[in-house]
């Protein structure tokens, strides 16, 4: 064993090398690709080098599944829309064959089933095998079909077009213009645009985005934060990863737009562990913008200084969640933070920060172009704008599909190819919805999905055909919910796993009453929303169960 002093200088030597992510788990996660798992005493020396106690680096490392679990030359999705497409018995034929494991999504739903194989990614067909992958009938990362059904194309406006990673393109496609016209007015210009706007978050929660942005610009302090939230992890959705891999500067200038409208010098952009094309091109993206005086000391030269860091994701679907997703960065446990404190007011490392996901900061360049009114225009007046929905392989025409908020979610599915033989469609991942075809008229807007008890959440659809065993699917949700519970709170935690042992245990035939009372726990007495959500889609599911069977 390397002694503390000496550990470090080759884990500095490491970093440097590699090109290791900032951040504390960074570290870490370069320790692991060298030598896998720390012991007993490499975490020691870990913690010692990093500055943090060897109990919080401990449990951290022992929360995130990239930094624990063995390493694996075939990542598996286990996504719902590779769960349905076969994902399981592929995964027990690759396992014979080359070390895997399973994640929850690669952000391939379009595809499905999905594969990363020594990084690369590899799309199966249903019903294909380990030999037919292995023996060259795999097809590469397959294109995704992007289209708009809105007057406006806002968010996916450079998707599918190809070349826009690269700076110079996206200038020359209007990147940072809208910036640089900001700039030369007061910040509270750009803040006022926001909130006129009605932009709502995209991430699922639909909280006003200028409301927020209002709150950290009046906090007190001179040190805060814009954090883009990258780590997608509902099953069903895959923009965000798009938008990252094709489209980093319209992230980086929506992020340099709020940090001047509410004073921020830093940002991080957060992206989870199962999306590395996304990781590779938002850090180019970050260091091309930098080396051409966007980022840095002046914002495009003129500015406030803003510079921004790119953290990766270690496999946590709970750091979806933003005050999670915030102690991860600062390396500790993605564990949910009780709110009081918001973010807004107390957020990474206890200073004002503004979290919004992806798609969210995508929208502001165009706002602050073409004007709070022109936005205002698209959309109902609860949910103004438009919003980019993602179909599953299990429709005819998958693919991302930009609409106008209050289109009915009927004409979506007809945009995929229609809903001839589907019993329902899963909307807004697992801890979203089960929408059957009696509200395929609903309008695809936040607050009349709400009205019927609908989640939208990232927008992920997925096609639940005549032929899938709704059974399967309720025990694949439960032990999803089961084992990505963070733990923080008792009746998430272990309310999450006896929900999943009275399934098994033969409860949804003979124990229905006690399920309804755990359901009733879980959603009343869960400290996030994770939990709390927990019950409205197992509930919905064993109600189309019930329909089926009666």
């Amino acid at each position: 064993m390397l002694c503390p002093v000496a550990m470090s200088d080759a884990l500095r030597s490491l970093l440097r090398a590699r090109g290791a992510p900032p951040g504390p788990l960074g570290e870490v996660r370069a320790h692991v690709a060298r030598h896998g798992p720390p012991g007993a005493d490499a975490l020691r020396d870990l913690a010692e080098h990093i500055g943090m106690p060897v109990a919080s680096l401990r449990g951290a490392v022992g929360y995130f599944a990239d930094l624990n679990a063995p390493a694996a030359d075939v990542l598996v999705c286990d996504g719902t829309s590779c769960h349905l497409a076969g994902a399981d018995r592929l995964r027990a034929g690759v396992e014979a064959k080359a070390a895997t494991r399973a994640v929850r999504c690669l952000g391939h739903c379009h595809a499905s089933p999905a594969l990363l194989v020594h990084g690369r990614v590899v799309h199966a067909r249903p019903g294909d095998t380990a030999e037919t992958l292995f023996g060259g009938g795999a097809r590469d990362d397959a294109p995704v079909d992007v289209r708009c059904l809105a007057p406006e194309r806002i968010v996916t406006r450079r998707l599918g077009r190809g070349g826009f990673a690269d700076l110079d393109r996206a200038r020359g496609d209007g990147a940072y213009t809208a910036l640089d016209a900001a700039l030369a007015g007061p910040p509270e210009a750009v803040l006022a645009a926001v909130i006129a706007s009605g932009e709502r978050g995209r991430g699922g929660a639909a909280y006003p985005t200028g409301h927020k942005w209002r709150a950290a610009a009046a906090a007190p302090g001179t040190a805060k934060h814009v954090v883009a939230n990258g780590d997608e992890g509902d099953p069903g959705a895959y923009l965000d990863r798009h938008l990252m891999e094709e489209d980093p500067h319209a992230l980086i200038e929506g992020m340099a737009l709020c940090a001047y409208a509410i004073g921020a010098g830093h940002g991080v952009v957060f992206i989870r562990g199962e999306y590395p094309a996304a990781h590779a091109a938002v850090t180019a993206a970050v260091d091309h913008a930098r080396r051409a005086g966007i980022l840095g000391d002046r914002l495009l030269g003129h500015g406030p200084a803003f510079d921004i860091t790119v953290v990766q994701g270690m496999g946590s679907y709970v750091c979806g969640e933003e005050t999670a997703l915030l102690n991860a960065i600062e390396g500790f446990r993605g564990d949910v933070r009780p709110r009081p404190p918001y973010p807004v007011d107390h957020g990474l490392h206890g200073r004002p920060t503004v979290v919004n996901n992806v798609e969210t900061l995508v929208n502001v360049p165009w706002i602050v172009a073409h004007g709070p009114d022109a936005y205002r225009a698209l959309g109902t007046a609860a949910s103004p704008g438009t919003k980019a929905l993602c179909l599953n392989a299990g429709f005819a025409r998958p693919g991302i599909v930009e609409v106008e908020l209050g289109t009915p979610l009927h004409t979506v599915l007809g945009e995929g190819g229609g809903a001839d033989g589907l019993r329902a469609v899963l909307v807004g991942g697992p801890m979203g919805s089960v929408v059957t075809p009696r509200d395929w008229d609903v309008p695809v807007c936040h607050a009349a999905m709400r009205d019927r008890g609908i989640e939208l959440g990232h927008g992920g659809i997925v096609a639940l055909p005549a032929t899938a065993d709704l059974r399967a699917l309720l025990d694949h949700w439960l032990a999803f919910m089961a084992e990505e519970s963070c733990g923080r709170c008792v009746p998430c935690r272990i309310g999450s796993r006896r929900l999943l042992e009275t399934v098994r245990g033969g409860g949804l035939d003979t124990g229905r009453a006690g399920l309804d009372r755990l359901l009733d726990v879980v959603a009343q007495a869960s400290l996030c929303a994770f939990g709390q959500r927990i019950p409205t889609p197992v509930r919905e599911l064993i109600a189309l169960i019930d329909a089926e069977a009666a």
